[in-house]
């Protein structure tokens, strides 16, 4: 009695579909896995350009409210901007800095009842990261040259208020994000 059939499959070929079938599935893989990379990518770059954005219209909106406020005045540098605004019908101290070493912008605000009590402080928060660099600038007019110029530096006791401030972020990817935002207030 003879239990073979001539219609089954060997061995050999049975090895060679399920090699078949393994090398697909490691292509279908590694496609599906690379592609997750590039979305994940694409996802975080486009998150980091729209904070951005978003941030520096916060900015522009926070400088326009500013007011002249001589207790917190308006000072700045090349990585850090302070100044006085009416946010939710309250003075504050409002303050942006870029961090170097953590490639990131912070902000603070803090208002006038805060200062006075020295306590429930709100910490400055991370509002950007991915940041190459930051660079504001300071504009007015320089009597001296008898023109309008931008400085790298601000102190409020003694020049004011500055005429606008331009405000350039560098993000990790090399592209730049650059504002004129202009002071009412110092009109």
């Amino acid at each position: 009695m003879r239990f073979f059939s001539k219609n089954a499959f060997t061995l050999v070929e049975t090895m060679v579909v399920v090699a078949l079938f393994a090398v697909i599935g490691v292509s279908l893989a590694s496609s599906f896995s690379m592609g997750m990379r590039v979305w994940k990518r694409a996802a975080t770059t486009n998150l980091v350009y729209r904070k951005t954005v978003i941030n520096l219209e916060r900015l522009s909106r926070e400088l326009r409210q500013g007011i002249n406020y001589p207790d917190i005045g308006f000072f700045g540098d090349k990585e850090s901007i302070e100044f006085a605004a009416l946010l939710k019908g309250e003075i504050a101290n409002v303050s942006y800095s870029y961090v170097p070493q953590e490639k990131a912008v912070f902000r603070s605000a803090v208002t006038r009842q805060e200062m006075l009590a020295l306590e429930n402080q709100t910490p400055a928060r991370r509002i950007i990261s991915g940041i190459g660099s930051a660079d504001f600038s300071y504009y007015y007019f320089d009597a001296n040259l008898s023109q309008y110029t931008f400085s790298e530096s601000w102190n409020y006791t003694k020049s004011g208020i500055p005429l606008a401030v331009k405000a350039t972020l560098v993000l990790d990817d090399g592209e730049t994000f650059e504002k004129i935002i202009q002071i009412p207030i110092a009109q």
